[in-house]
């Protein structure tokens, strides 16, 4: 396949597309649960403290959620439901714990969620309305997405986009965090179409036989995370995410002319650290792709000006900070999507996981 539009594009293919309309049905649906937005705020603020936590992309979602309700002075932390379950962290009634999940029927939030009931406050944020979570929480909160075949895309970015709306409401910003959304839709759409159109242009940059790094800082360490597993679900390829920092004390060894890296540079206070290592590793001999806007409202250093030529961006438009974290992860959606092709994958379709996971011991034989 070298082109963009086959005449039977795959599943995956269009899900990464739909998501400008999965996103305009996310936002019809939350206005008219506008109430539960604004009461599961309510309680966020309320709380002592707060706990976030769930499963794979859901979990992934809910990082750039955590600093949102960070930068807002609200406590909170992101712990995988797993991690919740076997290891109890100290509660108490006075804090929250908010649980996200595409299905609402994950082993582990089922087998959590009883050990909650009466200990703190519970919001559960799930796809499903009739799911264990919808009906088992002490609030509710429906995404209202679009559904995928297998791998999270419009439930991942749907997810990304309703915490954020909670986290707006929680500083009492949510209609203008509405309106941002809305009028960015026609932008996002333009950028996924023409990322689309260029889906080829991966091929010179991925290496089939190489892991890929995804690296970031701040809320776009969601996107490295879900970026790597999406690589893993999609292309069956190995991927690794790391924060910018941790990468230089030590990892930076692993780069030689084989690396290939995806190093996110939003228009946030440390875009310049994100070059730097971007400049290094051009340095070093490896194959790097910047993700972000290419031309910042922040000013750039000299050396970067001297530099960027050099590099190959993913550029993508100029939006508000809560909108970043969907933008920034098509171009990874596609890069997955275009290494699966290359390395003779069915995208997306999985050999040993199901969609739900309902065992926390066995994998059940295939079908």
């Amino acid at each position: 396949m070298t082109g963009a539009n086959p005449p039977n594009p795959p599943r995956l293919l269009r899900d990464i597309q739909s998501q400008p309309d999965s996103l305009e049905v996310v936002l019809t649906y939350q206005r008219g649960g506008r109430d539960r937005l604004i009461e599961a705020a309510r309680v966020l603020k309320r709380a002592r403290r707060v706990v976030i936590t769930g499963m794979g992309a859901s979990l992934n979602a809910s990082i750039p959620f955590e600093h949102r309700l960070c930068a807002a002075g609200i406590d909170a932390t992101v712990v995988e439901c797993g991690e919740l379950l076997h290891y109890p962290r100290p509660l108490g009634r006075d804090a929250a714990v908010i649980v996200v999940s595409r299905s609402g029927e994950s082993v582990e939030i089922a087998r959590l969620l009883p050990r909650l009931y009466g200990a703190c406050t519970t919001i559960g944020v799930t796809n499903e309305p009739s799911s264990t979570l919808a009906r088992g929480a002490d609030h509710f909160v429906c995404v209202g997405s679009l559904a995928d075949e297998m791998v999270a895309i419009q439930t991942y970015t749907g997810a990304v986009l309703v915490l954020a709306l909670v986290a707006a409401a929680a500083v009492d910003d949510l209609a203008a965090a509405e309106t941002m959304a809305r009028d960015a839709l026609d932008r996002y759409r333009v950028f996924i179409d023409q990322e689309v159109d260029s889906l080829a242009h991966w091929d010179e940059f991925l290496e089939p036989q190489s892991p890929i790094y995804l690296l970031a800082r701040g809320p776009s360490i969601a996107s490295a995370i879900e970026g790597a597993l999406l690589f893993k679900e999609t292309a069956k390829a190995p991927a690794v995410s790391m924060a910018v920092a941790s990468f230089r004390h030590g990892p930076v060894e692993i780069v030689d002319r084989t690396f290939r890296g995806l190093i996110f540079a939003p228009s946030d206070p440390t875009r310049t650290l994100n070059l730097a290592l971007a400049s290094d590793l051009v340095r070093f001999g490896g194959r790097v792709r910047v993700i972000g806007p290419a031309e910042s409202e922040s000013s750039e250093p000299s050396w970067w000006r001297d530099l960027s030529p050099a590099l190959t961006w993913c550029a993508t438009p100029e939006v508000p900070p809560l909108l970043q974290p969907i933008v920034e992860i098509v171009p990874v959606q596609l890069a997955a999507l275009r290494l699966a092709q290359l390395r003779g994958v069915v995208p997306g379709q999985f050999r040993f996981a199901p969609q739900v996971a309902r065992d926390e011991a066995a994998f059940a034989p295939p079908d």
